[in-house]
């Protein structure tokens, strides 16, 4: 059989969530479907793709380094190697293994992109000649060792520029410098981050549009332009940071086709089967654009193009991978003949919204600039703009949010100018006020350089606010505030009513939400991704999903301190579900959640996380059960308000896990509880951080090495401990070990996320699976132990936390579990410190 080898995204970071894993689940399943065998390579103990064993038959847990590619070559012999589902570092991981050698001595083919496109990506510099080749604009870039090169190429193009390090050693900062004396000290950093000693000086466009482009392509040539996205805010500030809405609203039909046809050509020129991310900034004064990214990987942009057209674009992807023509693919019943051949055509408005953990950061100095500081995002889709932002921004009105917008609305004019100037995070909510206070579309253009367009757009919105706050009990703006998509809460706070009222008043006046489907073809051909969004007009187009069903709310967008891992365990309820024959209704607004795969849902609600909004889709579904997460608690409620026979069940795993910093030895008992028994699911011993000297249970080792009385001590103390709980689950109790070995019993606590995707990977044994069947009544306490014995157990491994210190430039605050962002499993060495 073919062997296929896909490189994994690695340990979660600011760069990348789920939506790599998401894509590597749709890419492995088509893989599958052509016969070939997969080979994951990672140490993200969050991914849900190493523990599916369906799409993976070979899951590898080891760091991402040129000894284990290598390794796994010589193990597995694979013909194929996969670098574009791990982000930009697959690329430079497989260049350097590529420099053994080994690939071609092993006849070993890339796919997606050949070897010397992928040495371009890794360099600007070459890449930029390439596209000069073409005739393509692009900024000048100019790779320098000392302070004379770059003064060189300041002399050309004029401040400002952008200096960053070349091969850095880490994750480096992009850095916007202004003068000469910022030149000096970040061509001085830089040289001191890079492994080559050099740094790379740009051009800077800051100010000009940006429009990302992501094209399709097989290998016979045959191409497609799946999206074009168009960002509110200017270059200058990162595109993650940047509200994102698709299709692009403010472009003339002429920029559309010289954008796609030099797209077109860099994807051609580079040989790309696949998708390939294009990045432009468009000087729209002087008809003018620049290319200034070439990304043939998946990424962030892939995966909301997917949600937001309905085109499968990595299941298609991996047929491609898998020699196929895009004119040949069949995508089963629910598509067309010819989808995968055919460019989407939206009948509808998407935007991609990122959030901030201002929460988990609070003494952040947060200021929008070229460096991303969001760490999730959320999707809004409407008939319309000003309805898909709406319904996008639902997820901004937080506790913290609303403390926010308060203070806003105090800031003098010019502190309110100021901010407008240099923008922090959500400047949604800046623009809306400035909107409120009369600040023209034209002034606000000046200030942002953010096309006058959308202010008209979010006027419009404004307008209809101060008309609801004039008009209450008004029928006619209540239809119309509806049909623009503003929720019950907004509605009821402009008129000082219950929520609840303004729904009974739409209930008497039959007002009620219909569900569109994300269609590719916007209707014109008989196609049923099963994926859709709500909106106020006529005809819907959803009905209840036959036989037994189970609705799984989402957790929302991606938030410091479980990061992906409550993703992770809602796509294993969701195999799990789908395995007792249940048909899964998810309900989310994260582009990037594993939800959104048709390989774990069966239809996707694409809706705010709102009491109203689930409420609404409780009442089509009346699902057997709902899974909400903990925290979302008055979801539930609302639930069972609209359906009474729906089984609530709240995961305590998506609460955020405490990190005990100690200077004696912590220890953690895993169990299940059945109500009756206590399953043992081993002992994990907390590592001591070397930087402070103390344990921390953010940092374990499984399984703890115990003496035979201690280990007697923790299973007694910890199975009386967890027998008087409430209700069955899977637990953990924290016991603390003194000088003379006696225990003293700190805590019991639900297994959390990251430690049930930990531990699955340890024990073999799927975790969430038992803790399903718990739930639904179909647990076999034989079964468990059963699986206990047969579970491939992986011996001495230690779970690390990561943290995004680098990325906000903040000095070492582990103390705080809120800040972790990602983490790593590694194989422990012997001897190492429990």
């Amino acid at each position: 059989m073919t062997a296929v080898l896909i490189i994994g995204a690695g340990a979660d970071d600011l760069q990348h969530g789920s939506e790599l894993d998401q894509a590597t689940v749709e890419v492995a399943s088509a893989l599958k479907k052509h016969g070939l065998e997969t080979i994951l390579l990672s140490d993200n103990p969050f991914s849900y793709a190493l523990d599916d064993d369906r799409v993976i038959d070979h899951p590898v847990v080891a760091p991402l380094g040129v000894k284990q590619v290598v390794d796994l070559i010589n193990r597995f012999e694979p013909t194929m190697i996969i670098p574009t589902l791990g982000s930009r570092h697959s690329f430079e991981l497989v260049q350097a293994v590529s420099e053994t050698g080994i690939f071609q001595e092993r006849g070993i083919h890339y796919c997606g992109v050949p070897e010397a496109t992928v040495r371009q990506v890794n360099n600007p510099v070459l890449l930029s000649q390439t596209l000069k080749q073409l005739g393509a604009s692009t900024k000048l870039i100019r790779t320098v060792s000392d302070f004379q090169g770059a003064a060189n190429l300041v002399a050309q193009v004029g401040y400002p520029v952008i200096v960053r390090a070349a091969l850095p050693k880490k994750q480096a900062p992009r850095r916007i410098v202004h003068d000469s004396r910022e030149l000096q000290t970040a061509v001085a950093d830089g040289i001191q981050e890079s492994r080559a000693g050099q740094v790379m000086v740009q051009q800077s466009l800051a100010g000009l549009k940006e429009i990302e482009v992501l094209v399709m392509r097989d290998s016979s040539g045959t191409m497609m332009n799946l999206a074009m996205v168009e960002n509110l805010d200017p270059i200058g500030i990162h595109a993650g940071d940047s509200v994102a809405v698709t299709p692009a609203q403010t472009l003339m039909d002429r920029e559309i086709q010289d954008i796609r046809n030099v797209a077109f050509a860099i994807t051609r020129r580079l040989r790309i089967v696949g998708v390939n991310h294009v990045q432009f900034a468009l000087d729209q004064e002087h008809q003018r654009f620049y290319v200034i990214k070439n990304s043939p990987y998946f990424d962030r942009i892939a995966s909301f193009v997917e949600v937001a057209t309905g085109y499968p674009v990595a299941t298609v992807c991996g047929h491609l991978y898998a020699g196929q023509l895009l004119r040949n693919i069949k995508l089963g019943p629910n598509y067309s003949r010819h989808l995968a051949l055919t460019e989407p055509v939206m009948d509808r408005t998407a935007v991609r919204l990122p959030t901030f953990p201002i929460e988990s950061l609070p003494g952040q100095r947060w200021e929008l600039q070229t460096e991303k500081q969001s760490v999730g995002s959320v999707i809004g889709i409407g008939r319309s703009f000003l309805e898909a932002i709406i319904k996008g921004a639902a997820a901004y009105y937080t506790p913290t949010n609303e403390q926010i917008i308060k203070a806003i609305a105090t800031f003098s004019d010019d502190r309110l100018d100021e901010r407008l100037i240099h923008p922090r995070p959500h400047r949604l909510l800046t623009l809306l006020e400035a909107l409120a206070r009369g600040y023209s579309s034209d002034e606000l253009t000046e200030l942002t350089k953010i096309d006058r367009y959308y202010f008209d757009q979010l006027k419009r919105g404004t307008d209809l606010v101060r008309r609801l706050n004039e008009n209450q009990g008004s029928l006619d703006i209540l239809r119309e505030a509806k049909y623009w998509g503003l929720s019950d809460d907004q509605i009821a706070q402009s008129w000082a009513i219950s929520p609840q009222k303004v729904a009974d008043l739409r209930e008497e006046n039959q007002l009620h939400r219909v569900y569109k489907e994300v269609d590719p073809s916007a209707g014109e051909f008989d196609e049923h991704p099963h994926r859709f969004y709500a909106t106020f007009e006529t005809e819907n187009e959803s009905d209840a999903t036959a036989g037994p069903r189970a609705l799984i709310v989402g957790d929302g967008p991606r938030k410091l301190g479980n990061s992906t891992a409550n993703d992770y365990v809602l796509a294993m309820i969701a195999r799990e579900l789908k395995h007792h024959q249940y048909q899964v209704v998810s309900h989310s607004n994260n582009p990037n959640s594993l939800l959104m795969t048709q390989w774990l849902s069966d239809k996707v609600y694409l809706e705010p996380m709102t009491e109203e909004a689930v409420a609404s889709v409780a009442r089509l579904e009346r699902p057997d059960y709902a899974f909400v997460p903990a925290g979302k608690q008055e979801l539930g409620r609302a639930i069972e308000r609209v359906s009474p026979t729906t089984k609530v069940v709240v995961i305590e795993a998506t609460q955020i896990p405490k990190n005990v910093v100690s200077s004696i030895p912590t220890l953690e008992f895993n169990g299940l509880f059945d109500g009756q028994v206590v399953y043992q699911l081993g002992v994990t011993g907390e590592l001591k951080d070397q930087g402070v000297g103390k344990y921390q249970t953010l940092a374990k080792r499984y399984p703890a090495h115990l003496e035979a009385d201690l280990a007697t001590k923790v299973t007694a103390t910890s199975e009386r401990a967890i027998s008087q709980q409430e209700t069955p689950g899977l637990y953990q109790v924290l016991y603390q070990v003194d000088g003379d070995a006696e225990g003293v019993h700190e805590d019991v606590s639900p297994l959390t996320a990251p430690d049930i995707a930990f531990m699955t990977k340890v024990l073999g044994m799927n975790l969430t699976a038992i803790w399903v069947r718990l739930m639904i009544g179909r647990f076999s306490g034989q079964a468990l132990v059963k699986a206990s014995h047969e579970g491939t157990t992986y011996h001495d491994a230690i779970y690390r936390a990561h943290f995004p210190y680098a990325d906000y430039h903040l000095t070492n605050q582990k103390s705080a579990p809120a800040t972790v962002i990602g983490a790593q499993i590694e194989r422990a060495n012997k001897g190492s410190e429990q």
